[in-house]
């Protein structure tokens, strides 16, 4: 691309200076003529006049006529020779019939191998027609003089061409670097650099090029750490699903097995099958969570207004037999009367905020704070426990499906790990936002940022 450019860009210079220089030559040298033959024209004219003057007064000598005409005529030679011009005259009673034809002031170039001339010829005036004067110019040192200004001006083109050639080669060097630069970085990233970037100085169209590839890097380094993070969620998925369904099943074949090959009692029949009812129970929260999941991705919720306060009563008498069974307190607090969304969603997400909370509170002196509050344009909902805490670098985890903080306690209580992704995806549904704060040996507190309409 660069040669291409830098041998097109070139030879139009070379022809654009050849063709001045062509042009250039050509005027001068026909202006060059033109003042010469005006000139030759001009004196002509005046040795013509001032000879023929000069015959008749001498037309009265009588015998001795012709020497004193040969005299003048050597004599108006001898002096104009000076100036590199050669004079004839003809005696066209004496000469040739033809030369009698000229009537008029012809003026031409003659040239031999040598030499160049302007020639003029003409009959003199008030002769009768007898004679005819030659002139002839020598032109050529002022043709010797137009080639060598010419040769010295083909110099200068040759020595501009070359300089030239050179400097647009380093003219076309600096503009391409940046597109060197551009190509170079495009091949790094092409190879999976994609934190590679081009710095270009100077406020120019390439300088722009810069930025915009800069801007395109940056997406698409952000879009690929996105499918990176993106791939890894749902390897980590597979992983945990298969881990969680694989101690279920498990755990089914195994009690099948055994009731299949030893012999068993009704008591003992009745709790292998129960250990398998149980399992299937867990399968089918899996399921039934999973399925959520995927209806809340592709569905918008049907909002409506919800009152706050009966919500909050119907999911303390939901959690009113799980409290008591750990003795636990859930304290209401409705700070607000009303809200604006799906019902059922929000109060899923709400158990599931409360029964997590359950589950990490210790017996007898565990307390879950549920409440909703104004703040600024939004409404907060909030559940607040003073249980075992999160560790620090759980809590971005947390939304994460099939992550548990400990797997132990969680399979121990029936949990899947699908709750709070469950959460968040009925917070992001609603177009809600989802924090988690809680510190290690504290408690937690989960807030949920409804924007009010």
């Amino acid at each position: 691309m660069r040669l291409k450019t830098y041998l097109a860009t070139y030879l139009l210079f070379l022809f654009i200076l050849l063709l001045c220089f062509g042009v250039v030559s050509v005027y001068m040298t026909n202006t060059q003529m033109k003042m010469n033959m005006e000139k030759s024209a001009r004196e002509y004219q005046t040795i013509a006049a001032t000879l023929a003057k000069d015959i008749i007064n001498l037309s009265g000598v009588g015998r001795g006529f012709s020497e004193e005409l040969n005299r003048l005529v050597d004599g108006y030679a001898t002096y104009y020779r000076k100036n590199n011009i050669r004079i004839d005259l003809i005696d066209l009673s004496l000469a040739a019939q033809e030369d009698y034809g000229i009537m008029d002031t012809e003026i031409s170039f003659l040239s031999d191998d040598q030499e160049h001339f302007i020639y003029i010829t003409g009959i003199l005036p008030d002769t009768s027609h007898r004679y005819r004067l030659d002139y002839y110019y020598n032109i050529t040192e002022i043709i010797s003089d137009m080639r060598s200004i010419q040769n010295i001006l083909l110099l200068i083109c040759i020595a501009f061409s070359v300089i030239t050639a050179f400097a647009l080669y380093f003219i076309l060097l600096g503009i391409f670097r940046p597109l060197a630069i551009v190509s170079k970085a495009s091949k790094k990233i092409a190879d999976g650099h994609y934190s590679e970037r081009i710095y270009v100085n100077g406020k120019n169209e390439l300088s722009a090029v810069a930025e915009d590839f800069n801007r395109m890097a940056e997406e698409i380094e952000r879009q690929i750490c996105v499918l990176e993070d993106e791939a890894a969620g749902k390897q980590q998925f597979i992983d945990n699903f298969t881990h969680e369904i694989r101690t279920p099943l498990t755990s089914i074949y195994g009690y099948a097995e055994y009731m299949q090959k030893a012999p068993l009692n009704e008591d003992e029949m009745i709790e292998s099958t129960q250990f398998i009812m149980d399992e299937a129970s867990h399968m089918k929260k899996i399921a039934n969570s999973l399925l959520e999941l995927a209806t809340l991705r592709n569905d918008t919720p049907v909002k409506s207004e919800i009152s706050i306060p009966r919500l909050f009563h119907d999911i303390y008498q939901t959690m009113k037999k799980p409290l008591q069974e750990k003795k636990l307190q859930l304290i209401c607090e409705p700070g607000t009367d009303v809200l604006d969304g799906q019902e059922d969603l929000v109060k899923s997400l709400l158990l599931n905020l409360c029964f997590n909370s359950l589950k990490s509170c210790t017996p007898n002196d565990g307390v879950i704070r549920l409440e909703a509050k104004m703040q600024g344009e939004s409404i907060v909902l909030s559940v607040t426990d003073n249980g075992y805490g999160i560790p620090e670098e759980s809590i971005p985890k947390l939304t994460e499906p099939f992550y548990r903080v400990d797997k132990a306690r969680s399979r121990k209580h029936g949990g899947a790990g699908l709750g709070l992704a469950l959460c968040k995806q009925i917070a992001e549904a609603h177009g809600a936002e989802m924090t988690v704060d809680s510190t290690v040996g504290k408690g937690t507190a989960v807030k949920i940022f409804f924007t009010t309409p």
